[in-house]
């Protein structure tokens, strides 16, 4: 029996039921929410977990990010990128170090996006490109949960997209009642997710109705295009969605400028390749 949307709310709103979050990353979100916590507490925290902080170390003293400089401890990479950051980084390589083979390639597509996203958010001049990074990272953070919650659902919700070849939310709602941004806005407001990386999670396919900031969603809007357009990864469908012309307006980005995003983009997740099965355990 397929699992329904009001059930999956109370399992993704009970963390609990979110055996990839282990309690220690909880502990490390609310220590991030709180401004009294210094950098050198959470990395302290951080590197408790060996495994974990070796996978974003990994991360950030990888080509994908480019630092001239390699960054030795998860406190340095705080003062660098940022408590949300990193916050962002516990938070995907938690949840998607589970479920490899069963979302087979959504790590890839979404670090894809991720890559994209950062130079997107860099070109149209954000004050913060890598949290526009960590949108592309977690915005299909929610059909990782709902296959972890309801695999044998999910995988035929993928099969049955690639059969009539339409995107996955629309199965997604017919299986669920929900598609996976619905998902990510529990999950969003359960983790207490800054609004800009909310509306990104949320409104990725439709930026226009972002409700905080229109312009992080259409960073993430085309940079999940981008990453489908250059078949980095696989998002679950095979599809290429229609571009919101109104996001592309909003970003105002020249063909030179979008030229100049592929092709580094590009460079970033083919030099990066290794860092990729960091994602999912593989």
């Amino acid at each position: 029996m397929t699992m329904s949307a009001e059930l999956l709310k109370r399992k993704v709103e009970d963390l609990s039921s979110l055996p990839t979050l282990p309690a220690f990353v909880t502990v490390i979100t609310n220590m991030v929410d709180d401004d009294s916590t210094s950098a050198q507490e959470i990395g302290e925290i951080i590197q408790r977990d060996q495994v974990l902080s070796a996978k974003i170390l990994k991360l950030v003293n990888s080509p994908v990010y480019g630092f001239p400089r390699r960054i030795s401890s998860v406190t340095h990479a705080l003062v660098l990128l940022g408590f949300n950051v990193v916050k962002g980084l516990v938070l995907s390589t938690a949840v998607f170090d589970d479920l490899a083979e069963e979302t087979s390639g959504l790590w890839d597509h979404s670090l894809g996006t991720a890559i994209l996203a950062r130079h997107i958010g860099q070109e149209v001049g954000v004050s913060d490109p890598e949290e526009c990074m960590i949108g592309g990272l977690l915005h299909d953070l929610g059909k990782v949960i709902l296959a972890h919650l309801a695999l044998d659902d999910y995988l035929f919700a993928i099969r049955t997209a690639h059969e009539r070849g339409c995107h996955i939310s629309e199965v997604e709602r017919e299986v669920f009642g929900v598609d996976h941004t619905r998902i990510a806005l529990w999950l969003a407001m359960r983790w207490h997710l800054p609004d800009r990386l909310t509306d990104a999670l949320t409104h990725h396919h439709n930026p226009s109705r972002a409700k905080c900031s229109q312009q992080m969603a259409a960073i993430v809007h085309l940079a999940d295009i981008l990453a489908r357009a250059q078949e980095y990864g696989e998002a679950g469908d095979g599809t290429l969605p229609s571009l919101d012309t109104e996001a592309f307006t909003l970003l105002d980005l020249s063909d030179e400028q979008l030229e100049r995003i592929m092709n580094e983009a590009d460079k970033r997740y083919r030099e990066g390749a290794d860092v990729m099965a960091m994602g999912a355990g593989r």
